[in-house]
């Protein structure tokens, strides 16, 4: 009789293996065999077996041999960067207009195809018209292994929104269109992907928050820990429309005195409860001079030391699809 016990652990201790070499060469680009022994710590066999099916699968590149400093050639291998493909779709608004975006990239996270299309104002979203777009795209480019959605839950209408918001992470439509396309979707909030695509670009910051204050709009806010999206139990987390400061109405004012009040108090409250150590205001609207202003309402020591490292950026699209590459490669793996 078989011990299935020593038969789940070997093939774990093997996918294990294999994702090793996969993230070594993946982060390396080109290696050799050597050099991947160095990087894994795996024995020469177990590498060379890992790299031969890795070879048959599509996943790696066999580059030929190299002469190095000894003299002696060695083999080296390449990451396919194109053995399959990310297709993204992000839903946002730029200077008063709706549109969604349509980017393609390769497991290097780099753009191999990008397009945005104009949403007239009184369309809302459908589910119909996520397929259709998405079709598009996998017809185009065959190798599309994942579809990872972004949009503002509190802003797009229709059958997606109404997902959206009464199924936080939207899984019973994941399904739905994964059962369309035989591939894997999820969607996101755009604020958790922008505040993961911000921690990618700041160097050196553990603990990041993302905010979105635009007067007239529905506030939101994300954290990202060591490179994890933190999450509430229901899978929102961020929820600052539900501050007391807002009464009930959960909207910063479009009056921009009034919105830059409470946006102060915002970020005040945001910063003494979370404490990041860098947060990026998304917002095209907001006074000049508001860091200046939020630092003068600062009427602690302590609240003083609890200040992050603030940028005031409308570069919201650039860090969500940023943070939608990263989710998309870890649905791959």
């Amino acid at each position: 009789m078989v011990d299935t016990s020593l038969t789940i652990t070997s093939r774990q201790i093997r996918e294990q293996n294999l994702q090793l070499v996969r993230q070594a060469l993946h982060d390396e680009q080109v290696c050799t065999s050597s050099k991947l022994k160095e990087l894994t710590g795996l024995s020469v066999v177990t590498l060379n077996k890992i790299i031969s099916l890795l070879i048959a699968s599509g996943e790696v590149l066999d580059a030929g041999k190299v002469n190095m400093p000894n003299g002696r050639p060695a083999s080296t291998y390449r990451f396919n960067e194109m053995n399959k493909l990310m297709l993204i779709l992000s839903i946002y608004k730029r200077s008063g207009n709706k549109y969604v975006g349509y980017s393609v990239h390769n497991l290097f996270g780099e753009c191999i195809e990008r397009k945005e299309e104009l949403i007239e104002e009184s369309d809302s979203i459908q589910t119909n018209e996520l397929k259709i777009g998405m079709e598009r795209y996998i017809n185009r480019h065959p190798k599309i292994s994942v579809i990872g959605v972004s949009m503002p839950s509190d802003d797009v209408g229709g059958r997606v929104g109404s997902a959206i918001r009464h199924d936080s992470q939207s899984k019973r439509l994941s399904s739905h269109l994964e059962k369309q396309f035989n591939i894997p979707v999820f969607f996101e909030t755009d604020i958790n992907a922008a505040t993961l695509g911000c921690y990618k670009r700041c160097k050196n910051q553990e603990y990041v928050s993302g905010v979105i204050l635009v007067p007239g709009k529905i506030p939101g806010c994300g954290f990202c820990y060591n490179g994890a999206v933190l999450r509430g139990k229901d899978g929102m987390a961020g929820e600052i429309r539900y501050f007391p400061m807002y009464n009930d109405i959960g909207v910063l004012p479009s009056e921009s005195m009034q919105a830059d009040d409470l946006a102060i108090r915002t970020i005040r409250a945001v910063m003494c409860v979370l404490n990041p150590g860098y947060m990026a205001i998304y917002s095209e609207t907001l006074r000049p001079g508001f860091i200046d202003r939020l630092k003068k309402q600062l009427g602690t020591p302590a609240e003083e030391a609890l200040l992050p490292k603030i940028e005031i950026t409308d570069n919201l699209r650039e860090d969500t699809v940023s943070g939608m590459v990263s989710l998309c490669l870890e649905a791959l793996k």
